[in-house]
């Protein structure tokens, strides 16, 4: 039995719950379900906070055939550089696992930051580099000529027992995912502000940890629409999915352009619910579009997030059928097939 190290932000000090924190618990489960190898993890946050785990990383590493890393831009420009190095003079495999859609623009730079030349340069030597989505393996190969690329979906425990639930006249909006102006819940009080004009039964629920800068803000504005709004603080990962079932529509209004494969539409898929979302740059790669949810413009979108909503709300038998589009979607982000991608690239020899 050989020995794999997962390292990424974990999230486990602060219980940090995120794109990033929730797709690296879940590869490192995904391993030690699937795998024979002992899994090992290093926890970066842990790191900045215990400069000395560092001997343990480097221990860990020394010891492993595979390295998996799941790097936030930190991490890829300053860790993922010593951990490559270590590679060729311990001799192990690394693999490294993308979260979101902003590899390219890291890599080539922009007005703010340099191009990332070395960095670049590393991650085409490596045994694996895995972008979550197709039109960034493309994009990678085409301006960069990667060949070690392949897509590695986002990936979630789909339940085969769970099926939405919500047989009431109210129209059930949901909100998942980290509570901040960036994510876009100002779109979502817009909409609640007009129904104070109509006769929709219409509810919204947050769910999810609210950034401190955006409490303040975010707390008066579900005070302020109470009648239609609430917020039930934070779900752990096992309890999603259930908890999901009892709502009708996912609504996922981000402002963040280079948003990868939101593991939160995943959940939604997975619960039956479809999804309103702006454009993000890879939105149409995840969402079909009048199938398993909408696609509004991500600049000056709201009124044409507002129909959509009220078209929901209108056409109970086209919600229906959606619910069904979404439930059948879920299952291409299966474990299994996570699994049938990583576990090519589990080799013993570097």
């Amino acid at each position: 039995m050989g020995k794999i190290v997962v390292i990424g932000a974990f999230g486990l000090i602060n219980n940090q719950l995120d794109g990033q924190t929730v797709k690296t618990r879940n590869v490192c489960q995904l391993l030690r379900s699937y795998s024979s190898d002992e899994i090992m993890d290093v926890d970066t946050q842990g790191m900045r906070r215990n400069p000395l785990l560092i001997f343990r990383m480097i221990y860990r590493l020394i010891k492993c055939h595979t390295a998996i890393i799941i790097p936030a831009r930190k991490s890829l420009t300053y860790l993922f550089p010593v951990v490559y190095i270590m590679s060729k003079i311990f001799r192990f495999n690394i693999i490294l696992i993308c979260v979101g859609g902003w590899q390219l623009e890291y890599f080539k730079g922009d007005s703010v930051n340099r191009p990332r030349v070395l960095q670049l340069k590393m991650c085409k030597k490596i045994r694996a580099f895995l972008p979550e989505m197709e039109k960034v393996n493309n994009d990678l190969k085409r301006e960069f000529g990667f060949q070690n690329t392949e897509v590695f979906l986002n990936f979630r425990h789909i339940n085969p027992l769970i099926s939405n639930r919500n047989e009431t006249e109210t129209l059930k909006l949901v909100y998942l995912g980290r509570i901040q102006k960036r994510k876009g819940y100002e779109t979502i009080f817009n909409f609640v502000d007009n129904l104070k004009n109509k006769p929709l039964n219409i509810t919204v629920t947050f769910f999810g940890q609210i950034d401190k800068c955006d409490i303040e803000e975010f707390s008066s504005l579900v005070n302020r629409y109470s009648d239609y709004v609430k917020y039930e603080g934070e779900l752990s990962p096992n309890q999603i999915q259930d908890r999901l079932s009892y709502y009708d529509v996912l609504l996922f209004p981000t402002t963040y352009y280079t948003e990868g494969l939101p593991g939160t539409i995943i959940d939604a898929f997975s619960a039956g619910l479809p999804v309103i979302a702006t454009k993000w740059k890879l939105a149409e790669e995840l969402i079909c579009n009048e199938k398993d949810g909408f696609i509004v413009p991500f600049s000056d979108g709201q009124d044409e997030f507002n129909d959509r909503i009220v078209f929901l709300y209108n056409n109970r038998k086209i919600l229906s059928e959606m619910k069904q589009c979404s439930r059948n979607k879920a299952l291409l982000f299966s474990e299994e097939i996570a699994w049938q991608t990583l576990s090519k690239y589990l080799i013993h020899k570097p």
